[in-house]
């Protein structure tokens, strides 16, 4: 009687022992995927761009991760949120804010992108802005750091030794096994079906009024929707041109600039016009830089030849006083804000056909 109790015992120790041996060790912290990464420093900021995977194939999620660590003082403002970088279409985005022990502060974003199409592709320059405002140090002023480019390879998602479309063609001229494929797909295929009966007279007679009906109310639908359409479009339109007309009646209200704040001063008045152009042309792209924002613009079917090469003599004149050290007189910068409120005026309403105004000189 004793031996059945002590066999038992032993054959569940026998099991305790088996599950423990057979059982996986807990895994360990993954490590972090390969990554493309930049590091860029203006004066008291360093920027670093991240992306992983290194090496992606077509249809994986990108995660771009841009990293902004500023020293105690100094304002940071990231770029804005859009619907897309360059030609990737933004999935998800994810800001986060970190306070440093010395008093500065860590900024990230974090960008989940999709890729359009396999090849070389690029990941364009990010704008980050701050102002310098550390005592003794700082003056205050607005700049800006831009990021560098990361360039990588998309790879296909075709099996290895897959031809491409653009190979296949090349194939069959060269003889390279077609014929016996398609012998094999027609034995694979499935007999004809029976033919399909046609359409009785009577079926239609007798359901023709609904038929009727149904077209009316489509086009009915149809037709309301793009009233409605147009009606939501120029309600944006004028929406984005008072937003601007009422920053640029604020900014006359300061004054024209003197030496020492006509930095900030244009970039105010450009910062103006581009957001203007961002949400009347429903282009999204606030990262970009001035060549590339003027090449976006010019895609757009609203916006004219002669818009087109206003807006870029007065970018080039705002970039030369911020970026080139340039100091314009009083009449320079009253006839740059005079050019910014024409082109507003001129493009509230254009549509696509009108006649093009002729472009204003803007001041050399």
């Amino acid at each position: 009687m004793r031996a059945a109790p002590l066999l038992l015992v032993a054959l569940l120790g026998a099991c305790a022992e088996s599950g423990v041996d057979d059982a996986e060790p807990p895994a360990g912290p993954a490590g972090d995927a390969e990554s493309l990464s930049a590091e860029s420093q203006a004066g008291p900021i360093v920027a670093t761009v991240s992306l992983t995977p290194a090496a992606p194939r077509l249809g994986d999620p990108l995660v771009l991760t841009l990293s902004v660590v500023a020293d105690a003082g100094v304002t940071v403002e990231m770029p804005v949120f859009g619907d897309a970088l360059g030609r990737f279409g933004i999935v998800d985005f994810t800001p986060r804010r970190e306070a440093a022990a010395d008093g500065g502060a860590k900024l990230t974003q974090r960008y989940t992108l999709q890729s359009p199409m396999s090849g070389h592709q690029r990941i364009p320059r990010l704008r980050v802005e701050y102002f310098d405002e550390r005592d003794g140090q700082g003056d205050g002023k607005p700049r800006e750091l831009l990021t560098d480019e990361l360039a990588f390879m998309v790879a296909s998602v075709l099996p290895e030794g897959e031809p491409s479309a653009g190979e296949r063609p090349r194939r069959a001229a060269a003889g390279g096994g077609i014929a016996p494929r398609m012998e094999q797909l027609a034995g694979e295929l499935r007999p004809a079906r029976a033919p399909l009966a046609e359409l009785q007279g009577p079926w239609l007679e007798r359901y023709w009024p609904w038929l009727v009906a149904g077209v009316v109310v489509l086009g009915g639908a149809g037709a309301g929707f793009v009233v409605w359409l147009r009606r939501s479009e120029e309600r944006a339109r004028l929406t984005a041109y008072d937003r601007a007309m009422a920053r640029l009646d604020r900014l006359r209200r300061t004054g024209l600039p003197d030496a020492g704040a006509v930095d900030g001063w244009y970039v105010e008045l450009s910062d103006i016009v581009r957001r203007y152009i961002e949400e009347r042309f429903a282009l999204r792209a606030p990262e970009l830089t001035t060549e590339e924002f003027l090449l976006e613009a010019g895609r757009s079917a609203d916006l004219k030849r002669a818009h087109r090469e206003l807006l870029s003599d007065f970018l080039a004149h705002c970039d030369r006083v911020k970026f080139a050290r340039y100091s314009p007189e009083e009449d320079e910068s009253r006839d740059a804000l005079g050019v910014a409120e024409r082109f507003l005026a001129d493009t509230r309403h254009t549509e696509p056909g009108t006649p093009e105004r002729v472009r204003e000189a803007v001041p050399a």
